[in-house]
């Protein structure tokens, strides 16, 4: 500043100085009763903050946002508004929260960027329930005709006793969101009324505690998405058959009630199911246990486009795929937590996985995630070729947690397939940053030891194109050296960067490596890294 610029800030604060003391002054001078030193600084805290007030105000007034030319000023929030995607079933409830943070700033532009948004009847249409009533009512008025998406955030505080009526009895509810199991009772109550409007639905309920006297869900005929979370509708749900999207996480697997549910679901295009560790038994007429698959017909789902189903074990997974009828060009994705006696099932997984003849378009890259699993070597190798047989070798993506010698002897096995990438995380030392890229570039024989009789291979991952190393700690000299032990160029013809994504590092600046593994036609990259010295 010039010190002209100075000489007015110095005038400017001493006359704020004397204006805010004659104030405090008058307040104090009018109150008939002697005030606590805890109330006086009270009093003029507030007095302080409502000048900061209307001096933010002057100062916004006089930005160049705030003489934008009107119709410049409607084209940004027709475009913002049009980003807070607020009934899109994909949009996250981070991203929902976000979004409407984001509207906020930008009413603290200036008032007339302010009072814009206040006029929209748009910008009304998401109502937080973890708002006080009277700000649910106001946005509910304010919101005109607009439908509405009705939300509240897992990190939301206490939850409300009740809802205003005015949302109770709203006509224009089409979004009802909520990651709040304190609030599910709350919701469900809401959600016993007819609502027409209604299009999507997420709600999650009580994962420990099972209780069968919430309120009956009312008739939603043009819902077309649901995620339930530690619930699931009854089967004898008739707004079932119009759902497009179904979403469930449950603590179990399948069970009867469960394949019923899908049997009402026929014209799905998208399932998800995140099935937990618990083990259910079910009994039936005279207390005999049967398996839910003899009870059920098969399950057609003729639209499904995209499916992804998470069980804990393979036979829970069998329960629902052995009575699945779906088209054999839809997008799977299938994980098993704990795959015991994986062996006898491979042929199942083969055909559940199946693509038709007609699907001319095989997926050009799969992903392979390996952690603490205590399947024999072999047989997961014999999955990975089936599934590489089966969809003609697209890339892999092969995603490691752990440096046990388990996971390295299936790296290892998959040496000679089309793997692009290899992500590893890691809670370890250097020597795990060591140990990998010894996996990757050493010519050995790609099984255990006696489970071959293979001696000589070709080099290992000529494929590669990719290593990401998460959260290691690097000892670059080290490190640098190993590249080129081990991922020259006739090892490794590929490979062209090397991304270090938390990791922290020592022995050199990571730009001296860069140029060093440089040399080795590879490209060395930090993210959020940090020298340790």
């Amino acid at each position: 500043m010039n010190s002209s610029t100075l000489h007015i800030i110095s005038i400017v604060q001493e006359r704020v100085d004397t204006f805010l003391k004659d104030i405090f002054d008058i307040c104090q001078s009018d109150e008939d009763k002697p005030k606590s030193l805890l109330s006086t600084v009270t009093t003029e805290i507030a007095i302080c903050d409502a000048v900061v007030g209307v001096i933010r105000r002057q100062r916004n007034e006089r930005t160049l946002f705030a003489h934008l030319a009107t119709d410049i000023v409607h084209s940004i929030f027709g475009i913002v508004l049009d980003v807070d995607r607020i009934h899109e079933p994909c949009l996250s409830l981070d991203q929902l929260d976000e979004h409407r943070h984001q509207l906020f700033r930008m009413r603290q532009v200036s008032s007339t960027w302010n009072k814009f948004l206040l006029s929209s009847p748009r910008y009304w249409q998401a109502i937080n329930t973890a708002s006080p009533l009277q700000v649910i009512t106001a946005g509910i008025e304010r919101s005109g005709s607009a439908p509405l998406c009705v939300y509240r955030f897992l990190k939301s505080p206490a939850a409300p006793t009740n809802f205003p009526k005015e949302l109770q009895s709203c006509a224009r509810i089409q979004t009802i969101r909520s990651e709040d199991e304190d609030a599910y009772r709350l919701y469900r109550w809401l959600l016993r009324h007819h609502r027409r409007a209604l299009q999507t639905l997420q709600l999650t309920g009580p994962e420990y505690h099972v209780d069968n006297t919430v309120e009956p869900l009312g008739n939603f005929p043009s819902i077309r998405h649901l995620t339930a979370k530690w619930w699931q509708p009854p089967s004898n749900t008739a707004w079932l058959a119009g759902l497009k999207e179904l979403i469930l996480s449950r603590d179990a697997g399948p069970d009867t009630e469960l394949l019923r549910v899908l049997s009402a679901c026929p014209n799905l295009e998208l399932l998800t199911i995140l099935g937990g560790p618990k083990v259910i038994v079910e009994v039936f007429q005279g207390g005999v246990a049967e398996q839910p698959e003899t009870l059920i017909p098969p399950i057609t789902l003729p639209r499904l486009q995209d499916i992804h189903l998470e069980f804990w074990s393979n036979e829970a997974a069998m329960k629902l795929l052995r009575k699945l009828i779906t088209p054999q060009c839809l997008r799977r994705i299938l994980r098993i937590e704990i795959s015991r006696d994986l062996g006898q099932y491979i042929g199942e997984y083969r055909q559940f996985m199946q693509l038709a003849a007609r699907c001319t378009q095989y997926p050009k890259s799969a992903s392979i995630y390996i952690t603490g699993f205590r399947q024999e070597v072999l047989i997961i190798n014999k999955v990975v070729r089936e599934f590489q047989d089966l969809f003609k070798n697209p890339s892999l993506t092969v995603t490691i947690d752990e440096r046990l010698e388990r996971v390295w002897s299936l790296l290892r096995s998959l040496s000679d397939q089309n793997v692009r990438t290899i992500v590893a995380h890691f809670k370890y030392g250097d020597r795990a940053v060591r140990d990998l890229l010894r996996v990757i570039g050493s010519r050995y024989p790609p099984f255990p030891h006696g489970t071959t009789t293979s001696t000589a291979i070709d080099w290992p991952f000529t494929s590669l194109r990719s290593i990401d190393i998460h959260g290691a700690y690097v000892d670059l000299v080290d490190f640098t050296s190993l590249v080129k032990a081990y991922l020259h160029k006739r090892a490794k013809p590929l490979l062209e960067e090397i991304i270090l994504v938390g990791c922290s590092y020592s022995g050199m600046e990571l730009a001296e490596a860069a140029e060093r593994v440089e040399e080795s036609g590879i490209t060395l990259r930090g993210v959020e890294c940090h020298y340790e010295g």
